[in-house]
């Protein structure tokens, strides 16, 4: 597994770069016009001083419409310049996070099976939605804002020290304590937010399982629970919400009264020196306080800047650590001719861990192509685990594993997921039509053969029953379809890729007793012409394998047809009397 090292919120705010380098041209128009408007916008309080020191004071009524005509000109030049910094930042933004987003969804695609062992379903939702609209927001209007307010800040820091170098002194005489309060702060609402993020997809997780195990939870009373665990996981992100908002607030005020404070300390500085300092007129004054209150509201915002900027670094560091991951199985660079369909494991040995015990200890066999064989076992003896390790959903394996007498590892995952299908106890299948579910949006597969596919798996009878046949829409998870239909369209589905290997995992064991003649016709079918790795629990299925292996303990310790293993009065024998693991 590979993890970026650098957590500094600034180099975490770097590694965006790829997604923001595509848009340089609106870049140098936020770059442009940033500064600019900033520019602009510093302008009107020398003017201000301008008008009093100098229209004003002098009676000059006609100097000063010029001056408030220039003022006027200046305020709307900034406004321009400001909105098409905003426009080009906000489209900068969108398009940069789409990419993420698209990023991030590619990445987890093409993951192997140990990176979703780790992570739920609800952590994976919360970085690749919620976690990167945090980004959006909170880089796009808190970093770039924050960016602005330093220009702001240091613009009239100069101009004030131009103006007045020893009331500019006086003003910020109190920074070291506004640096130090908004360190403290910066710090502890970077781990609240990290800590939100965490508690977030945690009660995503939570709320998901919750909805996908519905049927159960209402079956066995167990609303009041899940009631009660929501309400208090709901409760730690509220909790944990407020906290980091006290800080928020906290600082606010702070940075309000620092303002006030500022303010009166230059009030009294230039009470003591009129009268003294020719150089200190009343429209300096003015201009010095408006400097002040100009100043002080970059700096007041600094808090909420600072808030969603950390709430954007803990996003950003995890659906940064997401997109970066790399728990794929090794690519592979032989490719894989077109493959007939014999295996061969020699010697394969696997954990799926480094601190769990071995899986499979020493397993050696070979199945020949257009040899249906079956798998057989008690749980936990490695009939599942390799099925997975055939099609490349682990890597880590010792031994060898031979699909054509090429060595899997080196041959392309593409390809042996060609070569390779399954059909799942668990039917999975997509909110589309039933054409779409059959294909997968596969354009090798026309509507002749997917018609083919339909007929050979039986599913083609409940199919043309429906009002809109090939067209009918499925509802999420299959929800309007029986779980034989549902099955049906799975061995459909392995029919249509043309695979020459299928692995059968546990097909038969959850189908309702009226479909199941369909399906034991459609299993004939389909094991007419492919190699066929059953793994099932029904005797009916396993005993029309050519050949059956044993497993107990990861060992393979019988092999063998059905007659000749129960003949042989060994583990097989066992397992079918006593009807456990068949």
């Amino acid at each position: 597994m590979s993890e970026p090292q650098e957590r500094t919120d600034w180099g975490l705010i770097r590694r965006l770069g790829p997604y923001l380098s595509p848009h340089r041209g609106w870049l140098v128009v936020v770059a442009l016009c940033t500064p600019l408007g900033v520019a602009a916008d510093l302008v009107p309080p020398i003017l201000l001083k301008h008008g009093i020191d100098e229209n004003i004071a002098h009676g000059d009524y006609g100097g000063l419409t010029a001056t408030a005509a220039l003022f006027f000109g200046v305020v709307l030049v900034g406004f321009t310049l400001q909105s098409m910094g905003l426009y080009a930042l906000q489209l900068i933004g969108l398009r940069a996070l789409a990419a993420l987003r698209r990023g991030v969804f590619g990445s987890v695609l093409s993951q192997g099976q140990r990176f979703f062992d780790k992570r739920t379903t609800g952590s994976l939702m919360t970085r690749t939605t919620t976690d990167v609209e945090a980004i959006y927001e909170s880089l796009t209007f808190g970093a770039v804002g924050l960016i602005t307010d330093a220009l702001v800040i240091l613009g009239t820091l100069g101009i004030m020290l131009a103006m007045d170098w020893r009331m500019t002194l006086v003003a910020f005489s109190i920074a070291p304590i506004i640096i130090g309060v908004v360190n403290v702060v910066r710090k502890r609402l970077r781990a609240l937010f990290s800590e939100i993020r965490a508690i977030l997809s945690k009660l995503n997780g939570f709320f998901a399982e919750q909805i996908n195990g519905m049927t159960v939870l209402q079956l066995y009373g167990g609303e009041a629970q899940a009631r009660h665990e929501f309400r208090a996981q709901a409760h730690h992100y509220m909790e944990r919400y407020k906290a980091a908002n006290w800080w928020d607030a906290g600082l606010y005020a702070v940075m309000d009264g620092m303002s006030a404070l500022s303010v009166g300390l230059v009030i009294f500085f230039a009470a003591s020196r009129f009268g003294v300092d020719d150089a200190l007129t009343l429209g300096l004054l003015v201009a010095f306080i408006d400097y002040i209150n100009k100043v002080f509201v970059p700096i007041r915002e600094f808090s909420g800047r600072i808030a969603t900027i950390q709430r954007a670094i803990a996003a950003l560091e995890k659906v940064l650590s997401l997109a970066e991951t790399n728990e794929r199985v090794a690519p592979g660079q032989v490719p894989l001719p077109t493959p007939a369909g014999a295996v061969q494991f020699e010697g394969v040995r696997f954990a799926y861990g480094p601190d769990k015990p071995a899986v499979l200890q020493d397993v050696s066999f070979s199945v020949k192509a257009g040899e249906v064989v079956a798998l057989v076992g008690a749980t936990g003896s490695g009939k599942t685990t390799i099925g997975r390790l055939l099609q490349r959903r682990y890597d880590g394996y010792e031994g060898s594993i031979r699909l054509d007498g090429q060595e899997l590892r080196d041959v392309r995952v593409e390809d042996v997921c060609h070569a390779i299908t399954v059909v799942h106890q668990d039917a999975h299948l997509f909110e589309a039509t039933i054409a779409e579910n059959i294909t997968l949006w596969n354009p090798g597969i026309d509507e002749a053969s997917m018609r083919t596919a339909a007929e050979r798996a039986r599913a083609s009878r409940f199919i043309d029953a429906l009002p809109d046949g090939y067209d009918h829409a499925i509802t999420e998870r299959g929800g309007n379809l029986s779980a034989g239909q549902r099955q049906l369209l799975t061995i459909a589905r392995a029919m249509a890729c043309r695979s020459p290997v299928v692995i059968l995992d546990e097909a038969t064991a959850s189908v309702d007793s009226l479909t199941e003649k369909l399906i034991d016709e459609a299993m004939d079918a389909l094991f007419a012409d492919r190699t066929v790795l059953v793994i099932a629990h029904r005797l009916s299925t396993v005993a029309k394998a050519d050949r059956i292996l044993v497993l107990h303990h990861g060992h393979l310790v019988e092999q063998g047809s059905h007659e000749e293993l129960l003949a042989r009065g060994g583990r097989y024998k066992l397992l079918v009397e006593t009807g456990f693991a068949l």
